[in-house]
């Protein structure tokens, strides 16, 4: 019973991801799992309840930079391998759940669409957003003090543009593309901006 409860959230997250919360019927949830309405209401109290479970699952398989491996990064280098290899943890984890890749990115949009439903969630994300911010200046901060990285550059600009260049694969087809190559550009992304910012 639990696994097929399981079946349900992944299969009902996916597609409020792909067509959004407010797009998707339930009449299309019923189709996507093969289920019938009286199945979903014998686990969940209805679509929302649906989401909410969909979004815990996937909020659960994030991985983050912790303020202590922000501190203790030797250089700005060394951060965006830190980066790096939580991302590709998270990618793994949530392909492992989900049986296909989810980029960030679209769950950021459907807690957009969705924080009047779930405004915690929108608070996670803002929390999650300033986190890295935060992280990313400290380390620029310290990479301009031991010479790593020019002083002349403004901190806060070349922390929102690393920041977001894992947010720049939404400009891939990701349809077919194995994430190994998603990965890949992104990072040849770090290198190359990194490369424009050293001394």
């Amino acid at each position: 019973m639990v696994e097929l409860r399981d079946e349900i959230i992944r299969k009902t997250f996916l597609q409020f991801l792909s067509k959004g919360y407010h797009a998707t019927s339930l009449k299309e949830l019923e189709q996507v799992t093969g289920l019938t309405k009286g199945a979903f209401y014998y686990y969940f109290k209805g679509k929302q309840d649906l989401l909410k479970a969909g979004l815990d699952l996937y909020w659960s398989l994030t991985r983050e930079e912790t303020d202590e491996e922000a501190g203790a990064a030797q250089s700005l280098a060394a951060y965006i391998d830190c980066v790096m290899a939580h991302k590709e943890e998270q990618a793994k984890l949530v392909e492992g759940q989900f049986g296909c890749s989810v980029p960030e990115a679209f769950f950021f949009q459907l807690v957009l669409e969705v924080e009047e439903l779930f405004p915690d969630f929108g608070a996670r994300v803002d929390s999650l957003a300033n986190s890295r911010l935060r992280h990313w200046g400290q380390v620029i901060e310290a990479a301009k003090g031991q010479g790593e990285v020019r002083k002349d550059l403004e901190t806060e600009i070349l922390a929102r543009n690393l920041m977001s260049i894992s947010v720049s694969m939404l400009n891939l087809d990701l349809k077919g593309v194995e994430m190994k190559f998603v990965f890949s550009d992104m990072r040849l992304q770090f290198e190359q901006y990194y490369a424009l910012i050293r001394v």
